[in-house]
């Protein structure tokens, strides 16, 4: 699980980087980006699994758990990070 973890983090890091440059090129809904990087995560996850100098002992199974992680924490960290503003439309009383 650890090694999942630490695996997970390195492809973070360039999920968040993918679905930015995407972000700022391609006009989508910000409904799909979660959607959209937890698929990209997970498929930086299933292309590792031919890069030999990832010593990484994982499975094929395993690289694919580490991308959805690694999408989710791209979309989590993009949402802490950046700035919220304004009100949903219900309001709570």
């Amino acid at each position: 699980m650890e090694g999942i973890l630490l695996f997970s983090g390195v492809i973070a890091s360039i999920t968040l980087g993918i679905v930015e440059v995407l972000k700022r090129t391609q006009k989508m809904k910000k409904n799909f980006l979660p959607l959209i990087s937890v698929t990209i995560g997970a498929s930086l996850g299933a292309l590792t699994t031919f890069v030999p100098e990832l010593g990484a002992e994982l499975s094929m199974g395993g690289r694919v758990a580490a991308g959805v992680i690694s999408g989710l924490m791209a979309t989590g960290a993009w949402e802490v990070a950046s700035k919220r503003e304004g009100f949903t439309t219900d309001t709570l009383k």
